[in-house]
């Protein structure tokens, strides 16, 4: 079975981030993740590509620590 097919069998809870300014597929892999692993939720850095940790480390933090809590 591929991996798209078992993405309705995760359980843990799920936070899909990417920036606006990545590559296209990047946008398009971070839709299917979270349409395809029940309760996930995406999160889209606006100015940001996909070195999210160099480039937007403030907002990056702040989406993990509040999928944290």
């Amino acid at each position: 079975m591929g991996a798209p097919r078992r993405l309705g069998g995760i359980v843990a809870p799920t936070l899909v981030i990417h920036g606006d300014h990545d590559h296209p597929g990047i946008a398009v892999i971070a839709e299917r993740l979270v349409t395809g692993i029940p309760g996930a939720r995406g999160e889209t850095i606006p100015d940001a590509d996909h070195y999210l940790p160099l480039h937007t480390p403030e907002r990056l933090t702040e989406l993990l620590l509040s999928h944290l809590r």
